[in-house]
C-alpha cells in the first residue's frame, strides 16, 4: 500500500464508509451550537496539558512558509492537540511581515487523528461556505501551512484531510486537490 493508503484510485468502499463516517461525526459536532470561538480569544485547552514548544508555519511575503516557535500549553491527546496548534495558527504570527494563512473569523471546528495516522481538520467559517478564494500560490502556502504545522507538532499524524465547515471539497479553493489525504511537503519551508 503507498503513503496515500486506501484514498488511492477509486478510494475503496471500506475508505468511503471510515471518510462517511467521520464526516459525519465532525458534522453533528459543528451543529451542536454553542459560541463561536474567534482565533484570537481561543478558549485554553480542556484536560491535562503540557507545556510544549511549538512550530508553526507562518505565509511570508517571499512566497515561503517561515516557521515560528511558540511556548503552548497543548493537550495531551491528539485530536485536541492538532486543534489547539491550528488555533494558533489561524490566530496568526507574531512576526512582522509574516501572516495568517487564512482571514479572521476562521477557525477550528473539530479535528480528530486516527488510527492510521490521518488527521482530519475542519475549518470552520459561519458566514463563509467555501474556503476564501486564492490564486494558486496563495493556495498551495495556506494548505501547506496547515498541513505541515500538524505533522511537525502531533506525532501521530501521517497525512491531513482538510474539511471546510464539515464537508471534504475536491479542491481546497479551485487548485489544490484535497480529495486525499495530504502528506507532508517541506517544499514551501524556508
Amino acid at each position: 500500500m503507498s503513503r496515500r493508503g486506501p484514498w488511492v484510485g477509486r478510494r475503496g468502499r471500506r475508505a468511503g464508509l471510515g471518510a462517511a463516517l467521520v464526516l459525519s461525526l465532525l458534522v453533528a459536532a459543528c451543529r451542536r451550537g454553542g459560541e463561536e470561538v474567534k482565533p484570537e480569544t481561543t478558549q485554553p485547552p480542556v484536560g491535562p496539558t503540557e507545556q510544549a514548544t511549538v512550530s508553526l508555519l507562518f505565509p511570508g511575503p517571499d512566497g515561503k512558509l517561515h516557521a515560528e516557535s511558540r511556548e503552548l500549553a497543548v493537550p495531551l491527546g491528539a485530536d485536541a492537540r492538532v486543534a489547539a496548534v491550528v488555533a494558533a495558527l489561524l490566530a496568526g504570527p507574531k512576526t512582522e511581515g509574516l501572516v495568517a494563512p487564512l482571514p479572521a473569523g476562521v477557525t477550528v471546528g473539530d479535528a480528530f487523528v486516527d488510527a492510521d495516522g490521518i488527521a482530519y481538520l475542519d475549518l470552520a467559517a459561519k458566514d463563509q461556505p467555501v474556503p476564501p478564494p486564492a490564486g494558486s500560490d496563495l493556495e498551495l502556502l495556506r494548505v501547506y501551512s496547515l498541513v505541515d504545522t500538524v505533522i511537525a507538532n502531533e506525532p501521530r499524524a501521517r497525512s491531513v484531510v482538510l474539511l471546510w465547515n464539515g464537508v471534504q471539497r475536491p479542491t481546497f479553493s479551485g487548485h489544490v486537490d484535497t480529495a486525499a489525504p495530504l502528506l507532508e511537503d517541506r517544499t514551501w519551508i524556508k
